[in-house]
């Protein structure tokens, strides 16, 4: 086992217990993200894949997946950590859902060229350094005219930058408070440093995406919301508000102007293979 499946290992064995459903109710920051998402990828796949045959790489607790299998699409999830299979396998069973799922390595996918009608990664191009090899291989198993889509959280300023000083803040405050003294003043990043993501632009992202023989490539910035440390009666207010602009919030997603570049906090990237 290479350094890397082990920190993924660990990684999700920590998470054990807290994979959330696709069809949990939206009612915090947390969900809220998760519920846009969702209805995002479903809107695309519906109108442009050719069929409902989806892979998801890198599933990780598989929640995309779970709500697309909710919605009738048939579904494989390959993973290179067993824990993360595990925990994806076991959310599958909580809700009646059936699907494949494969241990394997993006770098080199087990399938067939032409197989699948939605190849999809979220959280997972940003952990490699060589972008055009995992793409290469997502698209090659794609079908002529099926849709390939990932979301990516980069490291880059955005609203959440500026949102992580507040966190920062506030969790040091808490650790006085608590005579934590060595947390004091300890940064906290929404993506920390230690999670080894990469620096690659979401034109970088797109390029390769064209190279590996897609068209009709789109590169976004999306979701306009930092997470931030508030209260609990803050929290509800501000998963209010963000449920009041959702219009709002869906057309940021869906704009590409320098300002959501700067804003936003994620890359969403898709096209169709040729």
């Amino acid at each position: 086992m290479d350094n890397r499946q082990s920190w993924w290992d660990d990684f999700w064995k920590k998470q054990a217990g807290q994979a959330v459903s696709g069809e949990r109710e939206s009612d915090t920051w947390y969900d809220l993200i998760w519920k846009m998402n969702f209805e995002f990828w479903h809107a695309l796949f519906h109108t442009s894949a050719p069929g409902k045959k989806m892979l998801e790489c890198g599933c990780g607790s598989a929640k995309v997946s779970q709500y697309m299998a909710g919605k009738g699409f048939e579904c494989t999830l390959l993973d290179y950590s067993r824990d993360a299979l595990h925990q994806g396998k076991s959310c599958f069973q909580s809700q009646g859902l059936l699907g494949d799922f494969v241990l394997g390595d993006i770098n080199s996918l087990c399938f067939q060229d032409q197989l699948f009608d939605i190849v999809f990664s979220g959280g997972v191009l940003e952990y490699f350094n060589d972008l055009q090899n995992p793409i290469d291989e997502m698209v090659r198993i794609l079908k002529p005219g099926g849709v390939f889509a990932a979301n990516m959280v980069p490291r880059k300023f955005s609203i959440q930058t500026v949102a992580d000083l507040e966190r920062t803040f506030v969790y040091s405050a808490r650790s006085l408070a608590q005579g934590r003294f060595r947390d004091v003043f300890k940064r906290v990043e929404y993506v920390p440093e230690e999670y080894g993501v990469n620096l690659a632009s979401l034109d970088k992202y797109t390029r390769a995406c064209r190279a590996a023989g897609l068209h009709e490539v789109k590169g976004l910035v999306t979701n306009p919301f930092p997470e931030l440390a508030l209260p609990l009666i803050g929290k509800k207010m501000y998963a209010s508000l963000m449920k009041k602009l959702s219009p709002q919030w869906r057309r940021f997603n869906l704009s590409e102007s320098r300002w959501t570049q700067v804003w936003g906090t994620t890359y969403t990237v898709y096209g169709i293979k040729k």
